[in-house]
């Protein structure tokens, strides 16, 4: 919550410390990519670049992209997510993605500001699309990706569970206790 330059590197060593006690290869890591050269905003993403994945124990990629801002508050400046994105995948280029949660603070337009979204076939409702479906979700913090990618897509942790179990949840509880919620569509 705090409001300054240090906001953004706290954001970065947190979610780089969660992704490397769980599921991210050795060789992936997360930097902070200033946006036009200036420190209070940033996307979070691989060191290879913004939109580049990280390469998971699986085999598989994970790509991540949180935009931070710092903002002006009655209550003094404070960091915000502005927009997060998770994808898992299981090609580099995200071809073939799997799942994704998006996340958007400001959404405009019909789709959930906080939604799901699948790569698969509906059977039972011939000609819709799963992937292009936005299941409302509202904010999806990185533990419960993480969460998601161990124990229903099986990817193996660098730690065991007795070790990151407790972490994620210490962690994903701070989050609840400061996240914004969306409604699940537009206000108007």
């Amino acid at each position: 919550m705090a409001g300054d330059e240090n906001s953004l590197h706290a954001f970065r060593l947190l979610a780089s410390r969660l992704l490397a006690l769980t599921v991210a290869h050795p060789s992936a890591g997360l930097r902070l990519h200033f946006l036009e050269r200036r420190r209070d905003r940033a996307v979070l993403a691989s060191v290879a670049g913004p939109t580049a994945p990280l390469r998971l124990l699986d085999g598989r990629y994970l790509r991540v992209a949180v935009s931070l801002r710092l903002f002006d508050t009655d209550e003094g400046r404070r960091l915000k997510v502005v927009e997060s994105s998770c994808q898992y995948q299981a090609d580099e280029v995200g071809k073939a993605w799997i799942v994704r949660y998006d996340y958007l603070r400001s959404a405009s337009g019909a789709h959930p500001p906080g939604h799901l979204q699948l790569n698969g076939r509906l059977t039972a409702v011939p000609g819709v699309e799963v992937g292009r479906l936005h299941f409302p979700t509202g904010r999806v913090p990185l533990e419960a990706v993480i969460r998601l990618l161990v124990e229903e897509f099986g990817v193996p942790t660098n730690e065991e569970a007795e070790l990151w179990r407790p972490v994620l949840a210490e962690s994903e509880a701070a989050f609840q206790a400061i996240a914004h919620r969306p409604l699940s569509g537009p206000a108007h």
